[in-house]
């Protein structure tokens, strides 16, 4: 019997500036971890500045739970005035949003180098 590895956990870092929030997501953003994502997003004293950059460098998964997530939260920032950027390099999140035709709908930023 061969054993499967489980699924990598998410970790999010979020970094207050005075311009803008910053949420660093690291693992896999999954039917099982986005409601993590979606409560840091949703919550008005995390992302209380006027931009919103979500950091996707380090997502090695991103599914469509994860997808609807970032979808309802772009809903939900742009009726609060508050701009939302991805930032993603040429990783899964990019070639799925890409492929869904959502890089059309979200700013989306390269990482610094």
């Amino acid at each position: 019997m061969t054993s499967t590895p489980a699924p990598e956990d998410v970790f999010l870092e979020v970094v207050q500036h005075p311009d803008r929030t910053v949420v660093v997501c690291s693992g896999e953003i999954d039917v099982r971890t986005a409601p993590e994502l979606r409560q840091a997003l949703f919550d008005p004293e995390v992302v209380g500045a006027p931009l919103v950059v979500v950091d996707l460098a380090r997502v090695s998964f991103l599914d469509s739970v994860g997808i609807g997530a970032l979808v309802a939260a772009r809903r939900w920032l742009t009726s609060r005035g508050t701009g939302l950027v991805l930032v993603c390099g040429d990783t899964q999140p990019r070639r799925v949003l890409t492929m869904t035709g959502l890089h059309k709908v979200f700013d989306i930023a390269l990482p610094d180098a």
